[in-house]
């Protein structure tokens, strides 16, 4: 690992929930090991592992750790539910209820990334003691994972609520108020947009102007902003500081590659990942929560013949994860029950798949096709030549195999208006998910989403 977040994660005092019912929290004494903003944002070590502890936070079980991106697979048909959840059969069926715990756990996990981004981007410009230069960068990454944080809160939940200043205690404050996705959105690229300013070319595990540049295009897609999301992937290939590897399986044998815009770092102690736990067999050191076979996944089928991309995504019995070999139809990209599978949060294959999108819905059929088809190549297959609609649709079949469990394909199924028809939901509200019961009970200014 280029970066540990294990030995300085810091607990700063504040709310992981919004609702007024976490304000008995405030009753109990603080954590021996918990330190108030005043004692933590003192000098430029504190705001640095303040920082560093806001990193940490993504590595929540809750969020990055396995639930936010197993989830965002599970919904849709990339995986199966093969154990004994029933919070997650819930996800699988789209039927989740307001008190999911695992989803009540996610909302919370997501705005206490939020919340302490929240204490740095405020109180390190206070710290005298740090030079100007490394105050920006230190606030430019904080706006970086801030981010982050709120796109992924709009991908399942929609409109939420927009909190941007620290939350440190009970009272009325905490009574906020949903706002529309749309002024989420211009929050998110705001902050994007300062971040890129400040942020260095490379910083292993930690945000970059290129990991900025990256997530704006994303959110342009998402947005439907072709034009930018095709000049934003154009600016990224054109720096040349980015290339798919040589291989399809050598993205996930290979950390922070130069195929890796950014990746949340994980580790065996401390801050463990549990995709590879959740998702393989007992004989391999997991408890087979999810799978990317049987009825709930048609994601074998979705492989083109010759296409690497199956072999390395999914075992054919040869594998070896935890010193066993991986029964056939187990997951193969996350293959460390260790926890030492990092999350590649942005490749440059998810890129070039921008660009090629955003360029054939702008008509720009020839540039399309040159960005798909360096993933196909990569991949084995013969180049695309396709026109129109169909290009968008194998466009949006490449994103789903070359980005299969790396929680992208219940998110792409959303916005592109396919969900209903690929998965069979007959009631448009399921594709939102439910806001945690315990917040719209607690705070009456967060609005349930409909049919919840």
């Amino acid at each position: 690992m280029n970066i540990s977040f294990k030995t300085t994660t810091l607990v700063l005092f504040g709310v992981l929930s919004l609702g007024a019912g976490s304000c008995s929290k405030f009753l109990e004494p603080l954590p021996q090991n918990s330190l108030s903003p005043s004692q933590v944002f003192a000098d430029e070590a504190g705001a640095t592992a303040a920082l560093i502890g806001t990193y940490g936070a993504l590595t929540s079980t809750s969020y990055l750790g396995v639930t936010y991106p197993a989830f965002a697979d599970l919904a849709a048909d990339n995986l199966s539910w093969t154990g004994t959840y029933p919070t997650w059969s819930q996800v699988k069926n789209h039927a989740i209820l307001a008190d999911n715990v695992d989803i009540t756990n996610t909302w919370a996990a997501i705005y206490a990334v939020i919340n302490s981004a929240n204490n740095v981007i405020a109180l390190t410009p206070g710290i005298a003691s740090i030079p100007d230069s490394h105050k920006a960068q230190l606030v430019a990454e904080a706006q970086f994972l801030r981010a982050i944080a709120y796109f992924d809160l709009t991908r399942f939940w929609g409109d939420v609520p927009l909190v941007l200043t620290p939350t440190t205690g009970p009272g009325a404050a905490l009574n906020v108020s949903t706002v529309p996705k749309a002024q989420v959105y211009d929050q998110i690229k705001l902050d994007l947009t300062a971040a890129e300013t400040a942020l260095p070319d490379v910083n292993v595990g930690r945000g970059t102007k290129w990991a900025a540049k990256a997530l704006k295009a994303r959110l342009a897609l998402y947005r439907g902003q072709w034009q930018e999301a095709s000049d934003l992937a154009d600016q990224i290939i054109a720096s040349g500081k980015f290339q798919l590897m040589p291989s399809y399986r050598s993205v996930f044998t290979t950390e922070n590659s130069v195929e890796s815009i950014w990746e949340v770092q994980f580790e065996a102690t401390g801050n463990k990942s549990y995709e590879a736990f959740y998702m393989v067999p007992g004989s391999n050191g997991g408890r087979n929560e999810a799978s990317p076979t049987g009825s709930g996944s048609t994601l074998p089928a979705a492989y083109e013949p010759g296409d690497t991309r199956k072999a390395a995504t999914i075992s054919d019995g040869t594998f070896l994860i935890g010193g066993a070999p991986a029964p056939a139809g187990v997951q193969i990209k996350y293959y460390q029950p260790s926890g030492e599978d990092n999350f590649r949060y942005i490749r440059y294959a998810e890129v070039l798949l921008t660009g090629a999108e955003a360029k054939a819905q702008l008509a720009n059929t020839t540039g399309a096709l040159t960005l798909l088809n360096q993933v196909r190549t990569r991949a084995g297959l013969a180049p695309s030549v396709a026109t129109g609609t169909a290009l968008l649709d194998a466009i949006a079949q490449e994103r789903r195999v070359e980005l299969a469990l790396e929680g992208h394909r219940w998110f792409d199924l959303v916005r592109t208006g396919k969900a209903q028809q690929v998965l069979g939901i007959t009631d448009p509200n399921r594709l939102l998910f439910p806001v945690p019961q315990r917040e719209t009970q607690n705070n009456p200014n967060i609005k349930q989403n409909p049919g919840y």
